[in-house]
């Protein structure tokens, strides 16, 4: 995985959490880390896929991240 802010590659070690049901009835997940070299977080969103009730937090695969723009 690369940081967003940085760029530097990291293997991930993500926490998530169910936020909830879209409309799809597929379970939506918030992941988050804190980049190991800039100490800036990293902020993602995952859609489980039919029938997934768990997701491995470190499986960043199908993750959507959450960028801010540049200053």
């Amino acid at each position: 995985m690369i940081c967003p802010t940085c760029q530097t590659n990291f293997y991930p070690h993500m926490n998530n959490v169910l936020i909830g049901k879209n409309g799809k009835n597929n379970s939506v997940f918030a992941y988050y880390q804190m980049c190991p070299e800039c100490r800036e977080p990293i902020l993602g969103i995952k859609e489980s896929m039919k029938g997934e009730v768990y997701l491995n937090p470190n499986d960043v695969e199908r993750l959507v991240l959450l960028t801010r723009q540049k200053r």
